[in-house]
């Protein structure tokens, strides 16, 4: 059976328009970049003038998608896009661009949502707190992109650039702003509890003192993320919108989840994003997939805890098995010392 191409089209410019900010006319955008009259843009629109290959090109490089997720549904190949590894600091500030630049078409889109299933505490959140968030940069910079200048430092709350923290700090912001659903296991917070542990086991920390702050701002996360749980929003419900007030959905799962799967829904369109080389991520907008994926995530859900709003006793057992987990790792680096006995409790003995 042939290629419905008229079909074809019509769903790759919808793509397209999903990556727009909702205030533009794909129209303009159309005519602008191929250099055509509104009504040329219009007949490309409905199908009625195929694009040619150069035109599908430009589109294609200007927006950052492959067409081959149109014309290739139902063959299990999928094409992804992904993040080129570098052993260079500019190449993290790069990567947190590119979230960042995702996270505007995504805020912008006129209806959006985030299905994020966790097999790690959501880096997004990291960024409110400098300590938690200098530190997963340095790591990421020291044992994920062995960037040189990094390969024999020591970890320190002024080594990283603040134009990352910067970046990190509008990527929260924007995360925020879109109506998202987490699915959380007891094992999520394990990877980062695991990397403060190895830091610490080799000797990376300066003081125990700045690993315990660490472990500390790790809490603080913890606890923002429950606020928003019992919320059920991701901002502080006293300064947030109509639109925010009620844009969270916290789960817990039994079912392990070994890898971070992230499912964006825009209005005509899905993209999936799965980290890999342990904190990057490729992603890919095909339909087959991107269906695959939310049917996955909706059984997982359906099998799955619902926290935020209701379930409030499971809530709390859930936060405080998290909160157990950062205070056995702070007694690991900082032991309490055992109370010395009073000096009259000596006397006594001494007497007896």
């Amino acid at each position: 059976m042939g290629l419905n191409v008229k079909s074809i089209q019509i769903q790759f410019l919808n793509r397209i328009s999903d990556l727009i900010p909702k205030e533009t006319s794909m129209v303009v955008v159309l005519s602008d970049l191929l250099n055509v009259s509104n009504d040329s843009a219009y007949r490309r629109m409905r199908g009625e003038t195929l694009l040619t290959i150069e035109e599908i090109i430009l589109l294609c490089d200007k927006f950052n998608i492959s067409f081959d997720a149109f014309s290739r549904k139902e063959t299990g190949l999928v094409t992804f896009k992904y993040s080129l590894n570098e052993h260079r600091k500019e190449n993290l500030l790069e990567y947190l661009q590119s979230i960042y630049n995702d996270l505007v078409v995504i805020a912008n889109s006129k209806t959006s949502s985030i299905v994020y299933a966790c097999g790690d505490v959501p880096v997004f959140y990291h960024y409110k707190f400098p300590e938690i968030a200098s530190f997963k940069f340095f790591y990421w910079l020291k044992s994920i992109m062995n960037v040189p200048e990094f390969e024999d430092a020591s970890f320190n709350f002024e080594i990283v650039d603040q134009e990352i923290i910067d970046v990190g700090l509008k990527i929260i912001k924007l995360y925020e702003q879109v109506p998202s659903k987490e699915i959380w296991t007891d094992s999520t917070i394990y990877s980062t509890l695991k990397q403060i542990d190895y830091y610490w086991e080799s000797g990376m920390f300066e003081s125990a003192e700045d690993a315990v702050k660490v472990c500390d701002s790790l809490a603080l996360v913890i606890k923002n993320i429950q606020k928003c749980a019992e919320n059920s929003a991701k901002i502080d419900l006293a300064n947030a919108k109509e639109q925010e007030a009620n844009n969270y959905e916290l789960y817990y799962s039994d079912i392990e989840i070994i890898n971070n799967c992230v499912l964006v829904k825009l209005e005509q369109s899905k993209a999936v994003y799965l980290s890999h080389f342990s904190f990057f991520t490729m992603s890919t907008m095909n339909d087959v997939y991107s269906d695959k994926t939310e049917q996955w995530l909706n059984v997982l859900i359906k099998r799955s805890l619902l926290l935020s709003g209701v379930a409030e006793k499971q809530r709390y057992q859930f936060f405080k098995r998290m909160f157990q987990k950062i205070d056995n790792l702070k007694s690991k680096i900082l032991p309490e010392e055992p109370e010395k006995p009073s000096q009259k409790a000596e006397d006594e003995k001494s007497d007896k």
